[in-house]
This record gives structure tokens, sequence and C-alpha cells, in this order.
């Protein structure tokens, strides 16, 4: 009987302190049924784009240009030479500092200072030393603390030495394993972040890219999200290099959001779901878009 009444009593508190401190209010957009491969795209639009070497822009025109995903590859293109290019060269400088006595590099994980997949293969990752799933811009800022600079993330060179390393990985095909640990915990809370309704405007981010993805949206045209993570940071063609995060705070306050801290754990569940859904996607670095 005492059991009994020790049981009752906890439920009434339980439900006595959920409704004096209730969840928030949250309104979703309708999620699809997602596959962690750059090949479910649910726009069905990825045989157009899967192979970047024959990607043609002469396959489609007028208004369904948009379904070439031409996401590193917006006009105006140069390929011989743009601004990340010039980023390249700053984070090769800037790593050549850092990793003078080898340190760096192995902070990053790599093995023998071999940085050849360590994009495509190793980030996101769940970093032991830190406890939390952790990109590789935040573990660039972390590793440059350590040998006395200071690189913050989201700001210039942060991205420009994440190009360096990424160009390592350039045509290599991402591989970010979601199906068991904290990279699946973070997969799972970035996916739900990425179809939660905010801001004056009440979008998502995936209002843009599932709902009215190919419609006309402030005179531009919406993609897909698949494979959409394979070319950041990338060089923006209105004279800014951006990493992901920095893209996150960009489509916060056009949607009418406050932007969340760069780094933050919420913008790193989403670069792990946005990395996901670019698995089997090759690597493009240095790259540039509008």
């Amino acid at each position: 009987m005492r059991l009994a009444r020790t049981t009752a009593l906890t439920l009434l508190l339980a439900s006595t302190a959920a409704l004096a401190n209730p969840a928030p209010y949250r309104e979703y957009t309708p999620m699809p049924f997602y596959e962690p491969n750059v090949a479910a795209d649910t726009t069905n639009t990825y045989r157009y784009w899967r192979d970047p070497e024959r990607l043609d822009e002469s396959q489609l025109s007028g208004d369904n240009q948009w379904k070439l995903n031409w996401k590193f590859k917006d006009e105006p293109y140069n390929d011989s030479l743009h601004g990340g290019h010039i980023a390249l060269d700053r984070g090769e400088a800037l790593y050549q500092q850092l990793n003078a006595k080898g340190r760096f590099a192995k902070c990053l994980g790599a093995k023998d200072n071999d940085l050849r997949g360590l994009r495509a293969n190793h980030y996101p990752q769940y970093n032991n030393d830190l406890k939390k799933v952790v990109g590789l811009e935040a573990m660039i800022e972390h590793c440059a603390a350590k040998e006395g600079m200071t690189l913050l993330n989201g700001s210039y060179d942060n991205s420009a030495v994440s190009v360096y390393i990424a160009s390592f990985s350039a045509g290599m095909p991402l591989k970010v394993d979601v199906s068991k640990g904290p990279l699946k915990e973070s997969y799972e809370k970035g996916m739900k972040l990425f179809h939660t309704r905010a801001g004056w405007t009440n979008f998502s981010c995936a209002t843009c890219h599932t709902q009215i993805v190919g419609l006309k949206l402030r005179g531009q045209t919406p993609t897909t999200h698949f494979g959409d993570a394979a070319h950041w940071p990338t060089w923006r063609s209105k004279d800014e290099l951006q990493s992901l995060h920095v893209r996150f705070t960009e489509c916060n306050r056009n949607a009418g959001v406050q932007p969340l801290k760069i780094g933050s754990q919420e913008y790193t569940d989403l670069e792990v779901f946005l990395n996901a859904l670019s698995n089997g996607y090759p690597v493009v670095a240095p790259s540039t878009r509008d």
C-alpha cells in the first residue's frame, strides 16, 4: 500500500511539474522519409546532377534549370580562378605555420600528416576529448588554440584552413556513418531541427528545400538539400568565404529567425544531417557559388 501511495505521489508531482513547465509549442514542416545518402534525393533530380564531370546545362532549360542543382557552378563561374583559390593559398600558409611540429595534423586526426580523405571520411565526428560531435571547422578552432593561434569557427582564416584540408578530399565521396551512437543522435536532432518552423515567416529549412523546391522565392529557385554539404566552405560571388554554419546564420536572418552561435550544437546537428544526405557525393574544394 505504501508503494502504491509513493508511486501515485511521484506521478502527481511529475504531472504538476509538466504543467508548470510545459514544452515550448513547435510547428513542423511535414517530414519525408529520409535515407542518409545523396541518391535518396526526395526531389528526384539527382539523375540530372549526380555526375559533376558530366553536368550539362543544356540538359534542361528555362524554368527547369533548378533541376540541375548546380550547387558549385552557379553563374558567374570560373573554374580557373576565383576567391576560393585565394582562400586555399591562405589556408595552406596558415596550416604550414600551425603544423610546424606536426601536432596540428595529429590533433585533427590525420595520420603521419596525411590529409587525404580527412574531410570526406572523418568529419563530422564524435571527439573523445571534447565529448561531443564536431565538424571540421570546430576542430580547426580547437587544434589551432593548442598551437597558440586563434581561428574562430566561421572566420575567414578558419574557413581557409578548412578549404585547404578539404582540397585533399576533392573528388572523394563523402562518407559519414549515422547508423549508431552520438552521430545517429546528432543526425536525428538535425533532421528534426531542419523541419522546425520558426521566425516571423514561420518557415523551416524544409519549407524551401522540400515544400517549395523548384518554385520562385524572392527571385531565387530553391533546390534540393541533398548533396549540399559536399562543397562547403565555399566562395560566394558576393565576395565572401562562407562556412556551412555561416550560411545557416544567413538563412536564419532571411527567414526572420534569430541566428544561433556559430559552432553551437544545434548548428552542428544540422551539419551532420546535411552531410549524411551528401553521402556518396564528391567533395568539391575549392568551390564557388552565387
